[in-house]
């Protein structure tokens, strides 16, 4: 098996006093290749903080802004204000990254060529070719060499979280089932119904004119269900929900699935039994409950992953506070 690659960090780059000035451009650049989008911040600005005399400036804490948010960065979820609102909690998650790193580096850990040659490939894609790649590192007054080194970051902070949070927190079998035994009770799947039902919608600002004209129109329903008539074919002539394509067939519907003003009528009936007209906000329906399926207790095959990533989520979040608790405690952290 081949052996992936490694590439150093200049030795002398990050003890002492560094101003990491590069930094301030490649994390920027960094987002903006990574898909989430550009930030803007003065190319000198005063550092706001200092972690082991290594300081750390406005880029670094939009680098931490863009991992709390990514998502909603990415697809411009987040206005100005509502990142302000995020810079406290991001300010300490930007000491936490810079803790890591220097741990990481500490430890004797390597950055990952192919960690930098599959983002490289991915910005270049992104891009649109190596032409638009080479063209958004020089508008960034930037060269490829200090790109590398904020992915280098990025990798040996990945490295050391894998190392001694995720790997730590990974849970064994056997401690999967005790507590699957020992918490049996609570993995129920509810009661579920087999729903039937026609809906005759009434709009939110309806007069009550128009809303007696909708509840006669449910009666009119109601009667020739009834009299006999066949509730699937009702449904697709007068309900006025998508399901009515369906003959009105909701399928199997778990308990408390349902918007609970119709739930809390619907639940009680027996199978086969028809509701009267229910009337709720959305309008006034016309239900029947075609079978019921009781609570089932589930298998430790049934919730088995769900219970790993529960307790192993559990473990991650101890294990990285007890890391970066230590952390803290030893290094030197100046807020500016």
């Amino acid at each position: 098996m081949q052996r992936r690659k490694k590439f150093d960090l200049p030795s002398g780059q990050y003890p002492g006093i560094v101003k990491r000035v590069f930094l301030l451009a490649a994390i920027s650049l960094l987002a903006t290749l990574s898909g989430i989008g550009p930030i803007s911040h003065p190319a000198l600005a005063e550092p706001l903080a200092s972690v082991n005399n290594v300081e750390l400036h406005e880029a670094d804490l939009q680098d931490a802004l863009n991992e709390i948010m990514p998502a909603a960065v990415f697809h411009g979820g987040f206005s100005s204000e509502k990142r302000e609102k995020y810079r406290p909690q991001a300010f300490e998650k930007m000491i936490d990254r810079e803790l890591l790193f220097q741990e990481a580096l500490k430890g004797g850990l390597k950055a990952d060529e192919d960690f930098f040659n599959s983002h490289r490939e991915k910005a270049i894609k992104r891009l649109g070719g190596e032409e638009q790649y080479t063209e958004a590192l020089k508008k960034a007054n930037l060269t490829e060499k200090q790109y590398r080194r904020a992915l280098e970051k990025k990798n040996l902070i990945e490295q050391i979280t894998a190392n001694e949070i995720l790997a730590k927190a990974k849970v064994p079998d056997q401690q999967i089932k005790s507590h699957y035994e020992e918490n049996k009770s609570k993995f129920f799947r509810p009661k579920a119904v087999q729903l039937r039902q026609i809906l005759i919608s009434v709009a939110p600002n309806a007069t009550a004119e128009e809303r007696a004209e909708k509840k006669r129109r449910a009666q009119e329903v109601y009667d020739k269900i009834k009299a006999g008539g066949d509730m699937a074919k009702l449904a697709w002539d007068y309900s006025d929900d998508a399901y009515r394509v369906k003959g009105g067939d909701y399928g199997l519907i778990h308990e408390g699935r349902l918007d609970p003003e119709l739930e809390n009528q619907i639940l009680p009936l027996e199978v086969n039994q028809l509701s009267g007209i229910l009337a709720t906000r959305f309008g006034f329906h016309i239900a029947r409950i075609e079978a019921v399926v009781p609570p089932t207790q589930l298998t430790l095959e049934d919730v088995q992953e769900m219970i790993r990533k529960d307790l192993s989520n559990r473990n991650e979040a101890q294990l990285r506070e007890k890391l970066i608790q230590r952390l803290r405690a030893e290094a030197k952290i100046e807020r500016f």
